[in-house]
């Protein structure tokens, strides 16, 4: 310990955390939180949901201590893989839940100003169309984006934490920036407010 004020690394406080230590745990919490909200929300539509993706991304690293392996003695990259896992959840639940209110019978409308608080948190027209052709990726291709381009982990790093080659990192990046760049085409016609649900095909 030796009182030289370092800050514990992600590994020295998990050790704690799988020991139960709370304490420990809302360390990690403030170091990283930011970072997990601002992933899920590059995935969701409002604020609010991707506060709803952070508060469960958390849980589900509390619930599952004694089992998340770090990558480079850091628990960032696990944290946004789970948070890209539990956002395409969570826009499930929202699109069932919208199906079943559209099946109801319609009442007089009243005025909803949720979509201008949405709308102040990204008013820049290009950052919202990348916002739309990211959520368009298919899982894989969105983790390797977040990990890789937005993280700016090495490929050996994003190797290691995907459990795939260096070479399965690198095709996927590649395909998934030239899909990127195709959506961000304006010529490529209307973007999905969501992402597809079904799994993406993925040649071996």
């Amino acid at each position: 310990m030796g009182g030289t004020g370092k800050a514990s690394t992600d590994g020295e406080l998990w050790l704690r955390v799988i020991d139960g230590d709370g304490a420990a745990f809302a360390s990690l919490f403030l170091r990283h939180r930011d970072r997990v909200f601002v992933h899920s929300l590059r995935l969701v539509r409002t604020p609010f949901e991707a506060e709803d993706v952070t508060a469960m991304v958390f849980l589900e690293a509390w619930r599952c201590r004694s089992r998340i392996r770090l990558v480079n003695d850091s628990m960032l990259g696990w944290l946004l893989i789970t948070a890209t896992n539990a956002a395409r959840n969570k826009i499930r639940s929202t699109l069932r839940y919208e199906r079943l209110l559209r099946k109801l019978p319609q009442s007089p409308l009243v005025p909803d100003h949720s979509d201008s608080v949405a709308e102040n948190v990204d008013d820049d027209r290009r950052s919202l169309l990348l916002r739309q052709a990211y959520r368009s990726l298919g899982r894989r291709d969105q983790e390797v984006i977040a990990l890789c381009v937005l993280e700016d982990m090495s490929t050996a790093e994003v190797s290691e934490l995907l459990g795939i080659p260096s070479g399965t990192v690198k095709s996927r990046l590649s395909r998934a920036k030239q899909k990127l760049s195709q959506l961000m085409n304006p010529q490529a016609g209307f973007l999905p407010a969501s992402p597809p649900l079904k799994p993406e095909e993925e040649t071996p």
